[in-house]
């Protein structure tokens, strides 16, 4: 199928970049989701083109998620038929977003061009958005991004994913000399701007994930990276436990105490008593009252989704997350699976801390959680044996 010259993945594979470009250089979510609205009506109007997708498991086993988390609208407290419109046609978008960018891992595009596309806008945004800092020298001296990364903890987050899109682009065995050279500079512009941004989360999921990246460009064997992972992660959080209660290092650490972190878990906690199976809805209020400060969720993704969707959400949630972790883990060869892999372990320990709507508009998570979770159904999708044995 072509239009204008050009083949229907290449259109899908151009709007996923599009998603990615908007999420960096637009303020408003709702233009911001535009290319994602366009890229959602191609998938639908092409469907039999992708419709072997419903063989896989891993492909039910999401939109058994993505339908939980739909349907706790209905038991929502404040529910409207408008906002519950809402949340079924958001998990709709990002349903079709993981086909999308599956189906073109499936079928080479993000081989052939799309990763150097989303590459390259993601460190021409960093690097505007270090212009920015210096050009306005912000008040609290935090370094932002641009578009919807206009907080400096996601921005750094963001920045970070760009990070490791780098280190795959320099660490490809077919790139020149000169452009491994830009590649390191471009690098070190980078942990410069995550550095910037004040956030001691991003500082600490980003060097996660830089070592996972690491790892996996060094150790062969994946029993032997996965005992590195385990290693290299305990070591980490002894070296923070012991930064973190030293008299002049433990301030610079954690300037801000805990920032409310434990008030505001126990009160999400005490929230759900009697809730604890179910959730108590997606579209109910979660803000928190701490210091006379009001907090709009409770700082931590997994605390969301067992507030929004309960026991039975956050099952659901774990095995998508663990059944693309043992693909990607099937395909640890691969440069996407590397990718995808250190993505993974900056969100998941960044998600820790901070985080609150996994299920949304086009905006960070996308790219956080969806993209590499859409790298590992894309491997899954060309394995010989998936339609078969799975259908």
């Amino acid at each position: 199928m072509a239009w204008f010259g050009r083949d229907r993945l290449f259109w899908v594979a151009l709007l996923v970049v599009l998603c990615f470009v908007a999420v960096l250089i637009l303020p408003s979510q709702s233009r911001a989701s535009y290319p994602s609205y366009l890229l959602a009506i191609l998938m639908l109007a092409t469907l039999p083109a992708w419709r072997d997708f419903f063989n896989l498991r891993i492909g039910w086993v999401l939109l058994c998620f993505l339908g939980w988390m739909a349907l706790s609208t209905f038991w929502s407290e404040d529910w409207t038929l408008r906002r519950s419109f809402s949340v079924w046609v958001r998990c709709l978008l990002v349903f079709l977003f993981v086909v999308a960018v599956a189906e073109c891992r499936l079928r080479g595009q993000l081989q052939r061009w799309m990763a150097r596309a989303l590459t390259g806008a993601g460190v021409i945004v960093v690097l505007a958005a270090i212009g920015v800092f210096f050009w306005t020298d912000p008040e609290d001296g935090r370094l932002n991004g641009l578009g919807q990364l206009d907080t400096h903890v996601i921005a750094a987050l963001v920045f970070g994913v760009v990070l490791l899109f780098v280190m795959r682009f320099v660490s490809d065995a077919q790139a020149k000399s000169w452009q491994r050279y830009l590649g390191v500079v471009i690098a070190v512009a980078i942990v410069m701007a995550i550095y910037l941004s004040d956030s001691r989360n991003a500082w600490v999921s980003v060097t996660g994930g830089a070592i996972v990246f690491l790892l996996a460009h060094k150790v062969q064997d994946p029993k032997q990276f996965l005992a590195g992972v385990a290693g290299a992660g305990v070591l980490l959080v002894v070296m923070l436990v012991m930064i973190a209660n030293h008299d002049q290092l433990g301030p610079y650490l954690l300037p801000r105490g805990d920032s409310f972190r434990l008030l505001i878990w126990q009160e999400v906690i005490g929230r759900l008593d009697g809730h604890w199976l179910f959730g108590r809805g997606i579209l109910t209020t979660d803000d928190v009252l701490q210091g006379g400060i009001v907090f709009q969720h409770p700082h931590s993704m997994y605390l969301s989704v067992v507030y929004q969707a309960g026991i039975v959400g956050l099952v659901l949630f774990f095995t998508v997350l663990g059944w693309t972790i043992w693909t990607l883990m099937r395909h640890y060869y691969a440069a996407d699976a590397k990718l995808a892999l250190s993505i993974l372990a900056l969100a998941l320990s960044a998600y820790v801390l901070d985080g609150h709507e996994l299920v949304d508009k086009v905006g960070s998570s996308w790219f956080l959680i969806w993209f590499p979770m859409a790298i590992a159904i894309g491997f899954r999708w060309a394995e010989p044996d998936a339609v078969e044995d799975e259908g």
